[in-house]
């Protein structure tokens, strides 16, 4: 018998954050390489955000993931 926990409402929305944010900083990556492309300077909000978007990103997934470990671990 499998049985999965139901998650709580912070690790989802944890997830659905760091999944916003990695996409959000993916699509300024894009700008800026698009920018490049068209020989303009790009933004430093851009710049910031790509810079900083996806080890956020990633980090708050490791979260989700302790969090998760710590609730199958307890259900045991």
């Amino acid at each position: 018998m499998n049985t999965t926990a139901p998650t709580s409402a912070s690790q989802r929305i944890l997830t659905f954050l760091s999944g916003g944010i990695a996409v959000l900083s993916l699509a300024a990556l894009a700008v800026i390489l698009i920018q490049y492309m068209m020989q303009v300077a790009p933004a430093p909000a851009f710049l910031a955000v790509a810079l900083y978007g996806l080890p956020l990103a990633f980090i708050l997934l490791m979260v989700v993931l302790v969090l998760n470990f710590r609730e199958r671990r307890r259900s045991r």
